[in-house]
């Protein structure tokens, strides 16, 4: 017979249950870009995956892999979303980093999530043409910048005499519109935004696609110091965030990530719901990553070699 004493109990062990996971959960404060790329990371928080693996997530905004990567090595945070570019320029400078998931990657499409955008009636059409102009990066020295020069010089252009202005990329609209700049590299959601507005801007070139199809853009970092310290953590990490990458691919038209992406980037429901999106890597693709390091050496940026493997956790590869 059910008894008041056994239901007591029932209620104790429960609660104690719980304060037990609670004492025990790990916070892991992630540092990201309010673009659509990072969407899993959110996803992963609102389906709580990283919850079921005793996880706290704390989200900090910031405006790209360059600025971020001070702040991590400082410990402001313990995980980061970076550019690939960034993070092998600061691995070489003797950053000591570590990549521990796949963020983002170029897949071969129709679809255009992001692209070299100027305004509409400008005569831009080739590198050539943005020589003496000021195009839009988020930041210099970022995969943003490094493929704008590297298009600009394939289409007939001397990225010497472009200037690179650092633009936020929510901000990067406004800038074309106000005529502060000539040209923007943008990304989802903001890209979107501009090439459906056809009749003030025109799409001039998808930098990503024409000088490397396959290119992997972002992915997930600590430093080695955190890796070494928290591998539980971080494998707790890895496996909760592939859950969110697989409900996000299978889940691109769904009204439920349409609130999930308007919630971190603060853009209107009704606009997130006319964005294209592409389907996001679950694994890490270095052969892809090895391509972009010699685009690095081939437009100065780096000298040298990095062993690719050895800063990459192997859970990322498989």
């Amino acid at each position: 017979m059910f008894s008041m004493k056994h239901f007591s109990r029932v209620v104790l062990t429960a609660a104690f249950a719980a304060l037990a996971t609670a004492a025990s959960a790990q916070t892991v404060r992630v540092n990201y870009i309010p673009i659509t790329d990072v969407t899993p990371l959110f996803v992963a928080i609102d389906k709580g995956y990283f919850a079921a693996e005793g996880l706290t997530i704390v989200p900090t905004p910031s405006t790209g892999g360059a600025a971020g990567v001070p702040g991590l090595m400082a410990g402001a945070f313990d995980v980061m979303y970076g550019n690939v570019v960034s993070t092998m320029l600061a691995q070489q400078q003797g950053f000591k980093l570590e990549v521990i998931a796949a963020g983002t990657k170029q897949f071969d499409n129709p679809v255009n999530t992001n692209g070299l955008v100027a305004r509409q009636g400008d005569s831009i059409k080739t590198g050539k043409d943005l020589e003496g102009k000021t195009v839009a990066v988020n930041t210099r020295n970022g995969i943003i910048w490094l493929f704008a020069r590297a298009w600009i010089a394939k289409s007939g252009g001397d990225p010497s005499k472009v200037t690179f202005k650092e633009v936020p990329f929510p901000q990067m609209l406004d800038a074309l519109r106000g005529k502060q700049i000539d040209a923007a590299f943008m990304v989802n959601p903001f890209f979107n935004a501009a090439v459906t507005d056809a009749k003030d801007f025109q799409l001039v070139a998808a930098p990503y696609r024409e000088v490397q199809p396959d290119v992997e853009v972002g992915h997930y970092i600590s430093t080695q110091d955190y890796f070494a310290k928290n591998k539980e953590t971080l494998a707790k990490y890895g496996r909760a965030f592939r859950k969110g990458v697989q409900w996000y691919n299978a889940n691109l038209r769904d009204p439920d990530l349409v609130r999930i992406i308007s919630g971190f980037t603060k853009m209107q429901p009704e606009l997130v719901a006319k964005l294209d999106l592409q389907r996001l890597p679950e694994v890490v693709n270095l052969g892809s990553v090895a391509t972009t390091v010699k685009l690095m050496k081939d437009n100065g940026m780096i000298t040298g070699d990095i062993d690719l493997a050895a800063m990459t956790d192997p859970d990322a590869l498989k």
